[in-house]
């Protein structure tokens, strides 16, 4: 029999084929196969899932939900992806990264709803918080009127600019605003920085106000990252008022949000198993995938295959037969931003600021107290907190940390939050910890949007999900929930479901 951990409800790979493939006369309770050319018709079909990230995992509820059986491969312990979080021997949740909902993620906040957790998020003040040295700080609130108006008047009014500043991105921007799917997509032959120029909006605010926007979105500069990101963030935010508001975690992403996914999907008839990893897939005479073939040997077989992983890591295991289509030889366009995230427990509060933080000219480029933004986790009694502030940090850019000692790293944070932050000069730093991420969401450099792949893949049995794949949001959670959610449909509309 599978063995199930009941704290997790998670089922390891190596029970995995005591049941974890249905023998025949169990699985004609379940489901029946009809086939017809492609299209398999009236049945309840078995998919398959590798990676149990936020693509995965929303993929999964959306096929449990229409009554398919449905495994998830995981080959780590814990679920999550880019999101995951973890509890080390201090009994402190360890985060792969700070992760907030935006207003306009709502695609992932129906997926919250659906799963339960719609009260497991709490919205913060609607603005923009800039530090600054020595307990200063700057915002850009907007105005309490329709979008874009709000928008621009709250930019009149901001501290963070000049008021040459102010008129140029007035002028500067009004295309992003005003523009289309098609014209962003145009616009991903140069980077942000020179079309900033080009419009003529001044340097100024590039450095002071989008370039910590930048490095917090995909972790890249200005002068790297593609224009096509950023002015679809502009149109987005610029024309839906609330899209703009930030909501963390009542405690981590993990207990938060990844948790119940996992309790719904299992609810439904879902497996999931960990230290599960992809090695290879066997193919059919056409190419179409005959059985995935884990590390340790374990063969799957289903109906169809979801790859839900990262693109770095579906790269590597693509049969070279595949390769022939240029579909997925453009995967090899796709090149991962190294992020880190540093947490720090002091034993006393440095600030009192209920919300995401930006900063322009320190290691770290956006990051919280997450003491007081997350109400249930990281409070006096629990892990290593003592009641004074816990600062989650994410540092980019990143490449030049991955290889450098933590300590060092540290020791770099530290220094920028004492210019920060005055109240943490006299504090104690009880603990520290850094996460590296040498490949989190891909660089959304000029020319590689062009690359990001529909979720139907040319194998008529092997799909993607990603925040990679070509959906309308970009590299966020969001992307990954709407990638989630295509595959799905476009799984069940090829197999005539």
């Amino acid at each position: 029999m599978l063995k199930f951990e009941y704290r997790s409800g998670i089922m390891h790979a190596n029970d995995l084929f005591c049941t974890a493939a249905f023998s025949p006369k169990e699985k004609s309770k379940y489901y029946t196969s009809t086939t017809q050319g492609d299209r398999t018709l009236n049945k309840i079909m078995k998919i398959a899932i590798f990676g149990a990230g936020v693509a995965g995992l929303s993929a999964a509820v959306e096929l449990v939900d229409r009554g398919h059986t449905v495994e998830i491969y995981e080959k780590r312990k814990i679920l999550g992806g880019k999101v995951s979080v973890w509890k080390d021997s201090d009994g402190d949740s360890i985060e792969s990264g700070l992760h907030i909902i935006f207003g306009g993620y709502e695609q992932l906040q129906r997926y919250m709803k659906r799963v339960g957790a719609e009260d497991n998020y709490q919205w913060k003040e609607h603005a923009l918080i800039y530090a600054e040295e020595n307990g200063t700080q700057s915002f850009f609130r907007k105005a309490n009127l329709p979008s874009p108006w709000a928008e621009v008047v709250g930019g009149m009014r901001t501290d963070l600019l000049t008021f040459w500043d102010k008129i140029s991105l007035v002028k500067g921007l009004y295309p992003a605003i005003t523009g289309n799917e098609a014209y962003f997509r145009s616009q991903d032959s140069m980077t942000y920085s020179e079309w900033h120029r080009r419009k003529g909006a001044s340097e100024h605010s590039l450095q002071r106000l989008w370039r910590a926007i930048a490095l917090a979105m995909n972790f890249i500069e200005p002068n790297v990252i593609s224009a096509r990101p950023m002015i679809t963030i502009f149109n987005y935010f610029g024309l839906n008022y609330t899209a703009t508001k930030f909501a963390f975690f009542c405690k981590n992403p993990g207990d938060s949000m990844i948790e119940p996914m996992r309790q719904y999907i299992q609810s439904k008839g879902g497996r999931i198993f960990v230290d599960a990893k992809l090695n290879r897939f066997e193919l059919n005479s056409d190419d179409s995938i005959k059985e995935a073939v884990l590390k340790d040997g374990h063969k799957i077989e289903a109906d169809a295959y979801i790859s839900a992983l990262p693109v770095h890591n579906i790269k590597k295991i693509l049969p070279v037969q595949w390769l022939t289509h240029k579909y997925f030889r453009n995967l090899h366009e796709f090149v991962g931003s190294p992020v880190a995230n540093c947490q720090l427990w002091f034993d006393r509060k440095i600030t009192d600021t209920d919300n995401l933080m930006f900063s322009q000219s320190t290691i770290f480029a956006t990051f919280a107290d997450v003491s007081i933004t997350c109400a249930e986790d990281f409070q006096k009694g629990m892990g290593s907190a003592t009641g004074g502030s816990v600062m989650s940090l994410v540092l980019a850019p990143a490449h030049q940390l991955m290889d450098m000692p933590n300590e060092v790293i540290t020791e770099l944070v530290i220094k920028d939050i004492h210019n920060r932050f005055p109240k943490s000069r006299d504090a104690k730093l009880l603990k520290s910890t850094i996460v590296k991420i040498p490949q989190s969401v891909y660089k959304a450099v000029p020319d590689v949007d062009k690359f990001r792949p529909n979720q139907i893949s040319p194998i008529k049995n092997f799909f993607l999900a990603g925040d990679y794949t070509d959906q309308h949001y970009l590299a966020s959670m969001e992307g990954a929930a709407l990638s989630g959610k295509l595959v799905a449909e476009k799984l069940l509309s090829r197999f005539g479901n």
